[in-house]
């Protein structure tokens, strides 16, 4: 029996996008999905664009509650063994629910499977492709690193296993998710370009921004940590994940150094080596690092 895909797509203002991106869905060369699609609220001609589709998707629209609350509702209403959620602004390549329930189905025990993707501009042009690492959880924790992006599968059994997406994090909610998940089992990697995501021009956020999205780097780390069925070696890893957590909040804020300072401190405090794990970056964390602790060099190094 071949198993059921589903693919969710949360849109808010997404409608210069949307159609590519459902047209690839609609495209894929696996033989059985459903798709909804969740309008949250748009102001824009999203309801038009789906209605076009008429009976090829399964659609809604909601008064706007986030897009957590919405990937979550999607959850909900899906039947598929394997779900899929994707960015209104991202178009899959047609091969992803195929190749994807390949290697899933390979790897019973595997909870998640990620893909290799392509960074495309607003054009569709290709800006990078990103080949992703294997699937360690140490690396995603102590590194803090999303290894899962564009394109991720998750198996049924994961939503059984672990709540969706925390509607407290706007901004790493699928990296907390992940962290969650990845307690209970492995996940694997598809080594094929099977995705992509879309950057935006003007894209770089404001202060105000920055500073949640630092906020939330290290929320969700304290609160993994805040579970009592972690096991030792998650355990173990504490000051080298919260230190890193607070060395990347801190990156974000740059170039604004005094808002930064305050979380390389933190870094520092909690495990002095940790930001020393990103072999390309260790002059540029050692930089920060020293700055942090005396601000005088700031002149010299900055």
């Amino acid at each position: 029996m071949t198993p059921l895909v589903t693919f969710i797509t949360a849109t808010y203002n997404g409608a210069d996008y949307l159609r590519e991106t459902i047209d690839s869905i609609l495209a894929q060369t696996y033989p059985n999905i459903e798709y909804i699609v969740l309008d949250d609220g748009s102001s824009d001609n999203t309801i038009e664009i789906l209605k076009s589709y008429r009976e090829r998707i399964k659609w809604e629209s909601h008064s706007n509650m986030g897009e957590c609350r919405t990937i979550n509702k999607g959850y909900s209403m899906a039947k598929g063994d394997y779900i899929i959620a994707v960015s209104a602004d991202d178009p899959m390549k047609s091969n992803l629910a195929e190749i994807s329930v390949q290697v899933m189905e390979a790897h019973p025990d595997a909870l998640v499977g990620y893909p290799d993707w392509d960074n495309i501009d607003f054009h569709g042009n290709v800006i990078k492709n990103f080949k992703l690492l294997d699937y360690d959880y140490n690396i995603m924790l102590r590194m803090h690193f999303n290894i899962p992006n564009a394109g991720t599968i998750i198996r049924r059994r994961a939503l059984e296993l672990e709540t969706g997406r925390d509607p407290q994090f706007r901004f790493v909610h699928d990296y907390e998710f992940y962290l969650r998940v990845g307690l209970h089992g492995p996940f694997v990697h598809i080594p094929h370009t099977l995705a992509t995501w879309r950057s935006h021009p003007g894209s770089t956020s404001v202060n105000s921004r920055n500073a949640k999205m630092a906020a939330e780097d290290v929320a969700c780390v304290e609160k993994l940590y805040e579970r009592t069925d972690l096991s030792e070696a998650v355990k173990k890893a504490r000051p080298e994940a919260l230190s890193t957590a607070y060395y990347i909040a801190g990156l974000i804020l740059m170039p604004n150094f005094e808002l930064a300072r305050p979380y390389f401190l933190q870094s520092i405090k909690h495990y002095p080596l940790a930001p020393h794990a990103y072999p390309t970056g260790l002059l540029r964390s050692r930089k920060y690092l020293l700055c942090a602790l005396f601000p005088f060099l700031r002149r010299f190094l900055l």
